[in-house]
């Protein structure tokens, strides 16, 4: 699960006064939005918070996110009170009394050993229940139109003031135009009919992440024709990390999308050298980086396995259910593991078993290992005792002379990955930086993250 630094954190109160959009408003469209709560409150017996809790108690954890969304949607919208009465009553009459449904609703399920597996028997029998709203697909370019208009009038309120960027200015107009909540008040204020609402490579839509309340997302690299979709537990559980994907977590699965642009074929050589190969990502939140890996490595003969870890029950439910929703469900598993507990890392290997026969036991370990801002991993990486090199030298196969280890982090200060001068089993291969991506920060500055890629010493096998 991504942990953001503390600099991180103290920035997510400015980003949600500032970047998301408001909730209120007469919005006429709102019937077309309500997908599955109609169906939900026929029966005027019934209410969402008892639908709520038997969906998460049987797996249908997806369909629970969709149906708490929308009606937290018409809680907080003025045209509903009046217009959908009998769904506004069936809806509790408050958006904290939902909120609180779905999160207690998670909590009982986690304390089952087999939460996971009912949450896989639900996806095999009725997949995922969320589709990404398509009302506004385009052709999703650089926006020179925007750019122009900023330029001109950077300010229309002649206030500088250090929030209101080009980032800020993208991602308001990303609110107005794309987001789950926009009302018709809010899409007034969206200037370019044809406003990307799709996070594509080359365009600045980065600057929305994390994208705090949003439900769902839409990604793709610049060389791809298909899309990633990603649930997001958003405003359900509001700054629970492991629940939107992060700035970096997103750089990763862009390079992993095209590994040959992004520099690292060697990820091709692991697989190759490996009878089947064992690809780990730590951390995995909403799986966007393991999804995009799979997607990259599926075609190959030796049928690899995507393993995605989390402490985090949460991420590991919307982990599995976006490997469901983008096609790579048989390629991918997602386990609980504490990677600051080596006691968890050996069981993770032994639970996957990695033998193939031919190595021992100490040998044995994966062919590549992934991960994106995991901050207490990451910390004091410079002193060869650090839990990082400790965590990796566990984990990475010795056998596999081409075994690959690609993290995504912050590119400077004191928390940037260093490979200490004393002797670890570690070797710096390249870092590659966000600039390749056009992952500029919202005030058009080089980027805040870079990608490191890692090997061992070729002495230490």
């Amino acid at each position: 699960m991504m942990q953001p630094s503390t600099s991180t954190i103290i920035s997510l109160s400015l980003i949600v006064t500032v970047l998301l959009p408001l909730l209120n408003g007469d919005d006429a469209l709102l019937p077309q939005r309500l997908k599955i709560l109609p169906q939900i409150c026929a029966n005027k017996d019934y209410d969402v918070v008892t639908a709520i809790h038997k969906m998460v108690q049987t797996g249908r954890t997806s369909k629970a996110r969709l149906v708490a969304n929308e009606c937290v949607l018409l809680l907080n919208n003025a045209y509903a009170s009046s217009k959908f009465s009998s769904l506004f009553k069936c809806c509790s009459g408050s958006s904290d009394i939902i909120i609180e449904a779905y999160k207690t609703s998670k909590e009982l399920q986690h304390e089952h050993e087999a939460y996971l597996q009912s949450i896989i028997d639900n996806l095999n029998k009725e997949g995922s229940n969320t589709t990404i709203d398509s009302a506004r697909d385009s052709k999703c370019v650089h926006s020179e139109t925007l750019l122009a208009e900023i330029e001109m009038d950077p300010f229309a309120s002649n206030i500088k003031d250090d929030l209101y960027t080009h980032g800020s200015t993208i991602i308001e107009q990303w609110n107005a135009c794309c987001s789950y909540w926009r009302s018709d008040s809010s899409k007034s204020k969206c200037i370019l009919d044809d406003f990307c609402c799709e996070i594509v490579e080359g365009t600045d839509h980065h600057l929305i992440l994390p994208a705090l309340r949003e439900p769902y997302i839409k990604l793709k690299n610049s060389n791809s024709t298909e899309f990633i979709e990603i649930e997001q537990d958003g405003l359900l559980q509001l700054y629970d990390v492991g629940g939107v994907l992060w700035p970096a977590g997103y750089l990763l699965g862009l390079c992993l999308s095209n590994p040959v642009k992004c520099g690292v074929e060697e990820i091709f050589d692991a697989i190759n050298n490996a009878s089947r190969p064992y690809l780990l990502e730590l951390g995995t939140g909403v799986g966007f980086a393991a999804i995009a890996l799979s997607k990259t490595v599926r075609d190959q003969s030796n049928s690899p396995l995507v393993v995605a870890t989390d402490v985090s029950k949460s991420a590991l439910d919307l982990t599995l259910t976006n490997a469901y929703k983008n096609g790579v469900k048989e390629m991918m598993v997602a386990i609980e593991v504490d990677y600051r507990d080596v006691n968890s890392l050996r069981e993770l290997k032994s639970t996957i078993n990695l033998s193939d026969g031919n190595t021992s036991k100490e040998q044995q370990g994966f062919d590549i290992i992934i991960g994106s801002s995991l901050q207490s991993l990451f910390d004091g990486t410079q002193h060869k005792n650090a839990h990082l090199w400790l965590t990796l030298d566990t984990l990475l196969s010795r056998n596999n002379l081409s075994a690959t280890v690609i993290l995504s982090h912050v590119r400077s200060g004191s928390e940037r990955i260093q490979v200490p001068d004393e002797s670890i089993p570690f070797e710096l291969v390249r870092r590659i930086s966000g600039d390749e991506f056009n992952m500029k920060t919202r005030d058009g500055n080089n980027s805040d993250f870079e990608l490191v890629v890692l090997r061992r010493h070729r002495q230490s096998y």
